[in-house]
C-alpha cells in the first residue's frame, strides 16, 4: 500500500485497487472511508468518500497513481448516501460521462444532496440536544462531530440509475450483483461480483459491529432491519473469498461473522436492558454500562448512536418507554 499525503492506495488485484480517504479529524485522531476502483472494460467506484475541494483532489490524485483520470470513470455506485461515501460525488458532477447510481427509494431523497444533508443534520441535532441536556459537555462533542460529518449542505447529485434487488451491474468482464441490506441506513447495498467472488458491504458489514446513527424520523439505522440483513447475507457468504467493508480492513475470516456479529447486538442489548430494569436511565447512564471507556471524539458520537438505536428498537418492541423527568429524558420499563 501506497501513502500519498493521507491517502492510500493499494491495487489489490489487477482488476481492483482500493484508496482510503480521510474523512475526520481530531488531534491524532483519523478516520478514512474506503473507495474502491473496478478496473475493467469500463471503470467504476464503489462509493466516491467524502467532499471538500481538497479531498476531491486527493481521489483525483489517487485515480491517477493507479494510472487513470477521473474522466475515465464511466459509473459511481453509492454504497448508502451519508456524506463520507456519497459527498465525493458532488466534486464529480461536473464530468457528464459519469453515471450516479443508488438504491431506487433514496434517489428523491437525496437527489438535491444539501438539503438532505443539511435535514438530518438538524434532525440529529434535535434529537441529541433533549438526550443530552444535562450533559452539555457530551451533547457539544457529539454536534462538533456532526457538524464536521454531516457536509456539505448544498449542491445536487442527478442519480442516473436506480437499483434494486437482484439487479446485475456489467463492467465487462466482472459483474455485480446488487443485494438490499438496510439496516445501517434505510437504503444500504451491498455488491457481490460473482465471478470473483468478491463481497463489497458498505457500512453494512464490518470487521465489528456497524456503526448507527440512531432513528433520526426515517433517515437513520433501525436494528431489526439490520438484524434481517444479517440473516440474509449469510446465506451468500460460503460463495465469496473476501468482504470488502467501506471502513477499516478487508474481512477474510467470516465463517462466524453474522453469528458474532447478532451476538454483538444481543449482548448490548441485554446490558441496556437489564440496567433499565434495575433503575431508569438516561442515555448517559446506558453509555456508561455498555460503553464504560470511551477515548475519543468520533467514538463517543458512534457510540451515542448505538445506544440510542438499541433503545428505539426496545421502545418499538414496548419492552421500555421514555419520560421526562424535569429537563432530563430518563428510559423505563414498558407499561
Amino acid at each position: 500500500m501506497n501513502k500519498i499525503d493521507d491517502i492510500y492506495v493499494d491495487r489489490l488485484y489487477p482488476y481492483l485497487a482500493m484508496f482510503r480517504i480521510p474523512y475526520f479529524s481530531s488531534g491524532n485522531e483519523k478516520a478514512f472511508a474506503n473507495v474502491f476502483l473496478v478496473i475493467d472494460d469500463e471503470l467504476m467506484l464503489i462509493d466516491a468518500g467524502p467532499y471538500s475541494e481538497d479531498k476531491s483532489s486527493k481521489l483525483t490524485y489517487a485515480l491517477k497513481q493507479s494510472g487513470f483520470d477521473i474522466k475515465d470513470i464511466s459509473r459511481i455506485v453509492y454504497t448508502h448516501s451519508h456524506p463520507d461515501h456519497m459527498g465525493g460525488g458532488l466534486g464529480l458532477d461536473g464530468y457528464k460521462g459519469i453515471r450516479h447510481c443508488i438504491y431506487r427509494e433514496a434517489k428523491n431523497k437525496v437527489e438535491k444532496y444539501g438539503e438532505y444533508v443539511s435535514s438530518v443534520k438538524s434532525i440529529a441535532k434535535n434529537i441529541f440536544s433533549e438526550l443530552l441536556f444535562l450533559y452539555p459537555e457530551a451533547k457539544d462533542t457529539y454536534f462538533d462531530v456532526v457538524d464536521h460529518f454531516w457536509n456539505p449542505t448544498y449542491g445536487e447529485i442527478g442519480i442516473d440509475e436506480q437499483l434494486d434487488e437482484g439487479d446485475s451491474i456489467s463492467t465487462g468482464k466482472l459483474k455485480f450483483k446488487v443485494i438490499f441490506t438496510p439496516g445501517h441506513s434505510p437504503w444500504d447495498i451491498t455488491l457481490l461480483e460473482e465471478t470473483k467472488s468478491l463481497l463489497f458491504s458498505g457500512d453494512f458489514l464490518l470487521s465489528k459491529s456497524s456503526t448507527m446513527t440512531g432513528g433520526l424520523n426515517g433517515f437513520g439505522s433501525d436494528l431489526i432491519s439490520y438484524e434481517s440483513s444479517l440473516k440474509k447475507i449469510n446465506k451468500y457468504l460460503d460463495q465469496i473469498k473476501c468482504i470488502y467493508p467501506a471502513h477499516g480492513p478487508a474481512i477474510t475470516s467470516f465463517s462466524n461473522l453474522t453469528d458474532s456479529l447478532l451476538a454483538i447486538v444481543k449482548g448490548r442489548e441485554d446490558k441496556i436492558f437489564n440496567a433499565i430494569s434495575t433503575n431508569n436511565c438516561s442515555l448517559m447512564d446506558l453509555m456508561k454500562v455498555v460503553y464504560p471507556s470511551i477515548d475519543s471524539v468520533i467514538v463517543l458520537a458512534r457510540c451515542l448512536g448505538i445506544v440510542l438505536t438499541h433503545l428505539e428498537k426496545l421502545e418499538n418492541e414496548s419492552k421500555i418507554h421514555r419520560i421526562k423527568d424535569s429537563d432530563e429524558v430518563r428510559f423505563c420499563l414498558g407499561r
